[in-house]
């Protein structure tokens, strides 16, 4: 049953720098799932350990670091499977938890994404979905109080870092996001076109955020302007511009790190604010 239903399945993974985690991700895919892995510009071998390690896998070499959201895009325009299984490559599957995802979408004809748990290696789950979502923007409160749902729940969020996709739906990431809130945003085009976004709990995947990339001043200067930037274009448009809050954030906490010498923190705080500050200003800013 289970190879069956992974046969209905492409993998699909964007990576950058990878190399460090590419071996293990690879060995940890279920089998009989396609594999199609979009490398956005490695210069650290990842692409040519994909194709040694993984001689069917479809693999697009991009020229140029096109972001997450445009590597996904590039991988769901070759699958031909009926889903698409969106994987960051420092992500594993719990196993069972893909057939556990195509049965609870097959069973919801409705859902456009289903997404498993997310928990880091030592266990323990992240909120990874959000059930009211626009909500809290309205009314913003914590969540740590929240129970934990016990089976299949309609959410307005879940995680990118695992993800099914319908193939049919044809949904696609807004590339105007190079970094960050890509998730929060292809989930809120699926329920605007009347589609569900489905969390499962029972299914996991194993989640340590920040290892596919090596980490230094770059990365970190690069990971907080996208953070800040896609933060400011997904909120202009879903009503929440905060520009003003969020350049004296940035400024402020630059500020606090530049007197006790926190360089790293310092930089971050930089890309911040030039982040916020690099979109235009209008509802469809990007």
């Amino acid at each position: 049953m289970a190879d069956a239903a992974h046969a209905r399945v492409t993998i699909v993974a964007v990576t950058y720098n990878s190399a460090a985690v590419i071996e293990g991700f690879l060995a940890a895919l279920p089998a009989g799932a396609a594999l199609v892995v979009v490398d956005n510009a490695s210069r650290d071998g990842t692409a040519d350990r994909v194709a040694a390690l993984a001689p069917a896998a479809r693999i697009v070499r991009n020229a140029i670091n096109r972001g997450f959201g445009a590597g996904c895009n590039a991988g769901l325009d070759l699958v031909q499977t009926d889903y698409a299984l969106l994987l960051n490559p420092d992500a594993r599957l719990a196993p069972g938890a893909l057939a556990m995802l195509v049965a609870v979408a097959d069973a919801c004809p409705d859902a456009a994404i289903v997404a498993p748990a997310i928990a880091g290696a030592g266990g323990q789950r992240a909120r990874s979905y959000d059930v009211a979502q626009q909500r809290r923007r309205a009314f913003p409160r914590k969540r740590g109080a929240e129970p934990w749902p016990e089976g299949p729940i309609c959410v307005d969020f879940v995680s990118g870092a695992a993800m099914l996709v319908r193939r049919a739906d044809g949904l696609r990431f807004d590339e105007a996001l190079f970094l960050y809130y890509e998730d929060d945003e292809i989930c809120a085009a699926a329920r605007a076109r009347g589609r569900s976004v489905v969390y499962v709990p029972a299914a996991v995947a194993e989640h340590e955020g920040g290892r596919s990339t090596p980490p230094s001043l770059r990365i970190r200067w690069l990971k907080a302007f996208h953070l800040a930037r896609s933060r400011r274009i997904y909120h202009a448009r879903h009503g929440r511009p905060e520009v003003g809050g969020r350049l004296l954030h940035h400024a402020g906490k630059a500020l606090g790190h530049a007197i006790t010498f926190q360089g790293g923190k310092l930089v971050e705080d930089l890309a911040g604010f030039a982040g916020t500050l690099s979109v235009r200003a209008g509802p469809g800013a990007g």
